[in-house]
């Protein structure tokens, strides 16, 4: 076999890895999509049968349940933690990348090691500091939470991005009479735009998706979408409602998706790939 022939055989075998495993990645996703359009007699079939007769109703059913009031708890909280968390993490990024801080090593060690702990350590702390201050099942509650979670994921990862920014940029911009704001707003944060890109949409992602605080914390007003999925689990006595849980995973999974094919090219670039 010719030397040619060897390397496309290689090629054609790496092809057909790549989409056995984006479909085995892809396999749950695409069942929890069906399943949220069969009727709850074709869900339970087994095998699953991919010929059935699609409906509506289980979308209908989670709408008639209030899920728009949930879908709006998620969107309102994930959007204020969100930006709060870029607002106030970005500029501490820059001031450990360029500035002389005391103990900055330490300082973002600190930072860092709250990502470490897993957040069950600090939920009944924060219920307690919360319900001090009557703030329990209040979208200002998890917001708050969020930013601190939020918080070292920015902090760490914006630094990356600064770092990899000449110096010299700064420099001439204080020859052309800029300050220290104006030299971040204007000339080294626009050249760390990707890497804001993919900072917001990992918040982002982590907000949306997060379950555990928002089960302490929220109560009954502020409840986001991934506690209220528990609803269509059942019980000790109750079977899963499969169509209703697919449903409702669609909603929770659509925005993500969404965004995320939205800012693809940015988060791409922010980790070094081709843009």
């Amino acid at each position: 076999m010719s030397p040619h022939a060897k390397r496309r055989l290689a090629e054609a075998a790496r092809l057909l890895a790549i989409a056995v495993a984006v479909f085995i990645a892809m396999l749950p996703l695409l069942w929890v999509v069906l399943a949220s359009f069969k009727t709850a007699a074709d869900v339970s079939q087994l095998p699953p049968r991919l010929l059935f007769s699609p409906t509506l109703e289980n979308y209908q059913r989670v709408l008639d349940a209030g899920f728009a009031n949930f879908f709006r708890n998620s969107v309102v909280i994930t959007l204020a933690a969100v930006a709060l968390s870029v607002v106030l993490g970005v500029p501490a990024a820059y001031g450990f990348s360029r500035l002389r801080v005391p103990a900055a090593r330490p300082l973002l060690l600190f930072v860092l090691s709250i990502r470490f702990v897993p957040y069950i350590v600090f939920a009944v702390p924060l219920f307690v500091i919360l319900a001090n201050l009557r703030l329990v099942g209040t979208h200002g509650a998890l917001v708050v939470v969020y930013i601190l979670i939020n918080l070292p994921l920015v902090v760490w990862l914006m630094k990356s991005f600064f770092d990899d920014v000449p110096t010299d940029i700064d420099d001439a911009a204080a020859v052309d009479g800029a300050n220290r704001f104006q030299t971040f707003a204007l000339v080294v944060l626009p050249s760390a735009a990707a890497g804001v890109a993919c900072v917001t949409i990992l918040s982002f992602i982590f907000t949306w998706n997060e379950y555990l605080l928002a089960l302490v914390l929220s109560g009954r007003a502020a409840q986001t979408l991934p506690v209220v999925l528990t609803r269509f689990l059942g019980g000790m006595e109750d079977p899963v409602r499969w169509g209703l849980l697919s449903a409702s995973s669609v909603v929770v999974l659509a925005p993500v998706v969404i965004v995320t094919l939205l800012v693809h090219r940015y988060v791409r670039a922010g980790f070094g790939g081709s843009a």
